[in-house]
C-alpha cells in the first residue's frame, strides 16, 4: 500500500501526523500532571471551596428549621445568555464530531484507508470521544467516584457534606461531580488539532483553548463542578487521546512503514 501525506508536515520524530501528541514523553507528562494535580486538589481543599465560594450568593434563610444552614444559591445559573452558551458548548463536541463522521465516510467512499492521514486521525479522535467523555468521565468516574455536586453540599445550600477531589464517596450514587463531563467533552476539540497542518495548529489552539476555559468556568459559575472537576475532566480526555495517538503510530509504523524507513 502507498503512505499518503495529505494534512501535515514533517514534525519531529512524530511522522505520522499527530505531531506531539504520539510522543510517549506526552502521554506520560499528561498522566503525571493529572496524578499530580488530583493530589494537590484532594490534599488541598480550600482551593475547590474558594473558587466555587466566588459564584455563590449567600442569602438569609427563611425556614426557620434552616437555621444552622447555609442558603444561596449561584446566579450565574439563572442568565439566560450563560444557558444559552451553556448550551452551545455542550453541543459542539457533537456537531464537530457529526463534520467528522461525514467526512470520514466520504473519505472511505472515495477509498481512502488506514493508510491515508485523515482517516488514521479521524478515526483516533472519533475513538477518543468514545473512550475518554463516553466511558471513562460519564460511563465510570461520574457513576462510582460519587462527589457530590456543589450546589448540593452543605457548603453552597445543599445537603451533603463536602468530599474533596478524586477521594471516593457515597454521598452521591448517579451523575456525579467527579469529574466534568461536558468539559471533558468540550476540550475534545482540540483533539481535532492533527486534521490541520502542523503551520496552521498553533494559530487554532488559542481560540480552542479559550473555548474550553470559558465552558469550563460556565459549569463552576453553576455551580455544577468544582474547579478540580473540571480540570482534571479535560485532562482526562486529553490523556486519552495522548494514548490514542501513542497507539496508532506504533500501528501504522508496523503495517504501513514510510518508504525508505527501516522497520
Amino acid at each position: 500500500m502507498v503512505y499518503y501525506r495529505t494534512t501535515s508536515e514533517p514534525c519531529g520524530t512524530a511522522p505520522y501526523g499527530f505531531g506531539l501528541w504520539s510522543q510517549p514523553a506526552c502521554l506520560c507528562g499528561l498522566l503525571v500532571l493529572w496524578i499530580a494535580l488530583a493530589i494537590l486538589f484532594n490534599s488541598a481543599p480550600e482551593i475547590d471551596k474558594a473558587v466555587s465560594s466566588f459564584f455563590f450568593v449567600a442569602t438569609e434563610c427563611t425556614n426557620a428549621l434552616t437555621t444552622t444552614r447555609i442558603c444561596g444559591d449561584f446566579p450565574a445559573a439563572s442568565a439566560a445568555l450563560l444557558k444559552t452558551l451553556r448550551r452551545v458548548f455542550y453541543a459542539l463536541p457533537m456537531v464537530g464530531a457529526s463534520v467528522i463522521v461525514t467526512i470520514a465516510l466520504r473519505d472511505l467512499a472515495f477509498g481512502m484507508r488506514w493508510n491515508h492521514e485523515r482517516i488514521r486521525i479521524s478515526t483516533i479522535a472519533l475513538t477518543t470521544l468514545a473512550l475518554g467523555p463516553g466511558l471513562l468521565v460519564n460511563g465510570y468516574m461520574k457513576e462510582f467516584i460519587g462527589r457530590p455536586r456543589p450546589a448540593d453540599t452543605l457548603l453552597f445550600g445543599g445537603n451533603h457534606h463536602f468530599v474533596a477531589a478524586a477521594e471516593w464517596s457515597q454521598a452521591c450514587h448517579h451523575n456525579c461531580s467527579f469529574v466534568s463531563g461536558e468539559a471533558s467533552g468540550i476540550v475534545w476539540i482540540i483533539c481535532l488539532l492533527p486534521l490541520w497542518p502542523h503551520r496552521d495548529r498553533l494559530r487554532l489552539l488559542w481560540p480552542m483553548i479559550t473555548i474550553v476555559g470559558v465552558a469550563d468556568m460556565l459549569r463552576v459559575a453553576f455551580g455544577r463542578h468544582y474547579l478540580s472537576d473540571v480540570v482534571l475532566g479535560s485532562l482526562s480526555t486529553l490523556v486519552v487521546f495522548a494514548a490514542m495517538a501513542c497507539l496508532c503510530e506504533v500501528l501504522t509504523s508496523r503495517f504501513y512503514p514510510i518508504p525508505g524507513s527501516r522497520r
